[in-house]
């Protein structure tokens, strides 16, 4: 009986992509080509994207418009500033803001600007009143924004300062301290009168990690919620319809630095994480994202320009790409086990098998030529073990293997 608990739970693990609850539909690339390290926001019903660094990993300063309804894009006034990556961007009602970042010369930022997508224009506002940084995160809460935390010096200096951005005074306030460790690029957004800010890499381990917190600024406090399932850095996030999402990035199972497609809903009534199906595109990390009406949307990031509109409520099969299902049987191993792999079209994709120990160590590495691959023990001892299924060097599944 317990061999075959393990063995549902392994396989459940990765059908979850093919019949959990949400839909990613490819939508027009964005026109500003490959961007990475950007910022994204939305105002009323259009999103905008703009900085970063192109394909040849310069920094940009343009700026782009994207209308769902039309689905394109429309190129705006270049940002006002000078052109920079791992920038941080809100939007406080119908005004859009950037700030912070670090230029192509390592030149650590914070200037600020307002943008009037109306008048097409932008205009310097009062420099972040924290020290230079680019990583930093930021969203807003009713008619005033927050920048945190970030990286200070070429060094991966982490800071957890928070400030507060006063649009109408013009003016920046600290804020209470964020309480856990300082860290960067991490995730952040508001859901009704609170704020949210989790995962990122931290201060002592420079790994991902997995806490989460909500920041109430009735009592200017912090609350550590529960811990998203996966630790992560890189990632990226949004709120809608009172829940938040953060997905992509760069998880922290073993190996470290493996980009990810995972995708997380959080539930701020109950405090609960829920897997949703997996963004639709490749594994990537420094993505952006937004919400506009009741559909997200996520794209650029590591070398990518391609975009997605997310479905919280849609629940089907993502039939913009190939599904694969893995799942190790028996698990707990005693002497071998069987990895079986399942396709959902007839194109067969050579995939990658990797065993880690809990320490990091890689212990076993083979090639899943079949759809049915007999894995040995071996010399292997009893314990626990996590395994990755890769293609084309990018994870796609990931899990536990017990060994008795």
């Amino acid at each position: 009986m317990q061999n075959f608990y393990f063995t549902l739970v392994a396989f459940l693990f990765f059908a979850i992509d093919c019949f959990s609850q949400g839909v990613w539909t490819q939508k027009t690339d964005y026109a500003g080509g490959n961007t990475n390290y950007a910022v994204g926001f939305s105002i009323g019903t259009k999103g905008y994207i703009g900085t970063g660094r192109d394909s040849t990993f310069a920094t940009t300063n343009s700026f782009w418009e994207y209308d769902p309804a039309g689905d394109s894009w429309m190129q705006r006034a270049d940002f006002g500033g000078v052109a920079r990556g791992g920038a941080v961007g809100f939007s406080i009602g119908s005004k859009g803001y950037i700030g912070t970042g670090v230029t192509s010369s390592s030149v650590f930022l914070n200037d600020f600007w307002e943008y009037d997508p109306g008048l097409n224009s932008w205009t310097p506002r009062a420099n972040f009143a924290g020290t230079p940084r680019h990583y930093a995160t930021g969203f807003s809460i009713g008619s005033k924004g927050y920048i945190g935390t970030g990286d200070t010096t070429a060094s991966s200096d982490y800071v957890k300062d928070f400030w507060e951005y006063d649009p109408i005074g013009d003016t920046w306030t600290p804020i209470a301290l964020f309480p856990g460790l300082g860290r960067g690029p991490a995730v952040g957004f508001s859901i009704g009168t609170k704020g949210y800010f989790g995962t990122g890499n931290d201060e002592i381990s420079d790994l991902p990690s997995r806490d989460f917190w909500e920041y109430d600024p009735a009592s200017n406090s912090w609350t550590q919620k529960a811990n998203i399932p996966m630790g992560k850095c890189a990632a990226t996030g949004f709120s809608l319809g009172g829940k938040g999402y953060i997905g992509t990035g760069v998880d922290s199972i073993p190996p470290m630095f493996l980009m990810s497609i995972d995708f997380w809903e959080y539930d701020p009534l109950f405090n609960t994480w829920t897997q949703k199906t997996d963004f639709g595109g490749t594994a990537r990390k420094h993505a952006v994202a937004f919400a506009i009406g009741t559909k997200g949307y996520l794209g650029t990031g590591y070398g990518t320009k391609d975009f997605w509109e997310f479905d919280p409520n849609g629940v089907g099969i993502n039939e913009l790409k190939e599904e694969i299902s893995v799942s190790v049987y028996p698990n707990p191993m005693i002497e071998s086990s069987t990895i079986q792999t399942t396709f959902s079209s007839n194109k067969k994709t050579l995939l990658q098998f990797e065993l880690y120990d809990l320490t990091g160590k890689k212990v076993r590495s083979v090639v899943l030529e079949n759809s049915d691959y007999k894995l040995n023990r071996n010399q292997l001892s009893s314990g626990t073990y996590i395994y990755n299924v890769l293609s084309e060097n990018k994870m796609i599944s990931k899990g536990k293997l017990i060994i008795q």
